[in-house]
């Protein structure tokens, strides 16, 4: 699997999360650092898209948290559209009751819009020229699943012809590698999670078992590198087979191994933002009462299934 982990050099960058720009006019060992920052990067890279950022929006630039959660959550729930008769479009979709998440990367990105379609469903839409220019330039090199990389891609192609045609005309933006990995210093698997995780736990009848569990499924082998690098990350957990054909899933069962997440999660970096904070913090509540061993005491046993119940259904 790690043969599917781009192989590089790691650059020691400051872990900082407060935003930085990068002017466009640098010295000699500015533009030297700058260089040698493309070449062995393995943290996220902002430069070009801080740069034309300033050039168009006028706004204060988003923090490095937050673009790196925005990657890892769009990884998941995000899509690169290129229709039929060649129409471009960015687009996150959720559920309406969590159009709040929405909102917030609009607020966040100061362009783009959210839109309800439907009774059930928002999203978030980046269809205008210069809009759907900062997001190449946000996710190029910046991605880490291959079937994003591979869809990107082609975005990235249209994007450019895009920006050569019609009065408003943008230069091109040259792919580059996605050697990108990240790390508990940034946002990325915390947006990840919040487009693809599972915080879970089971009080069973009749006995004094439970469960608690984190899962994260993919499809395929270009979703099972992803799974072992977090595997990787954490340092506990495995990855599975699901019973469903060519899906994987990574997970962490038991009090001991879940309780090695907190660290992250409870960071400023891995703050979840989506409704799955809500799940987490249920979770995270749940696991003290059993850590406790309320679930051998019958006067609070239902109690926790109660708690339990509400995990995943966090919309009351």
């Amino acid at each position: 699997y790690k043969a599917l982990i781009p192989c590089i050099i790691c650059a020691k960058r400051d872990n900082s999360s407060s935003c930085e720009f990068y002017n466009s006019s640098v010295s000699k060992e500015e533009s030297k650092q700058k260089d040698e920052w493309t070449v062995s990067n393995t943290n996220f890279n902002f430069l070009n898209f801080f740069s034309e950022y300033k050039s168009h929006i006028s706004a204060e630039l988003p923090c490095k948290d937050f673009l790196t959660w925005l990657i890892g959550f769009s990884e998941g729930d995000g899509s690169f559209i290129v229709s039929r008769r060649g129409d471009l479009s960015f687009v996150i979709s959720q559920d309406t009751r969590d159009i709040q998440v929405l909102n917030m990367i609009q607020n966040n990105l100061k362009f783009g819009k959210v839109i309800k379609q439907g009774k059930t469903v928002s999203r978030y839409v980046v269809q205008d020229k210069i809009g759907l220019y900062l997001i190449a330039l946000l996710f190029n090199g910046n991605l880490i699943t291959l079937h994003k990389i591979n869809r990107y891609q082609n975005f990235l192609e249209n994007v450019n012809v895009y920006n050569n045609n019609g009065r408003i005309k943008l230069p091109n933006i040259k792919l580059s590698a996605f050697s990108v990995k990240p790390t508990f210093q940034d946002g990325w698997l915390a947006g990840f999670c919040d487009a693809e995780g599972c915080f879970s736990s089971t009080i069973y009848n009749n006995s004094n078992r439970f469960s608690i569990i984190y899962d994260i499924a993919q499809k395929n082998i270009e979703g099972q590198s992803i799974l072992y690098y977090i595997q990787d990350l954490f340092k506990v957990g495995k990855v599975y087979n699901h019973s469903a054909p060519n899906v994987l899933y990574y997970r962490v069962n038991g009090l001991n191994d879940t309780k090695l997440l907190f660290d992250y999660f409870d960071s400023s970096h891995g703050t979840l933002k989506s409704k799955k904070l809500k799940s987490y913090l249920l979770w995270k509540i749940l696991h003290a009462k059993l850590l406790n061993k309320d679930h051998l005491d019958s006067t609070k046993r239902y109690s926790l299934k109660v708690l339990a119940s509400k995990i995943n259904n966090t919309w009351d």
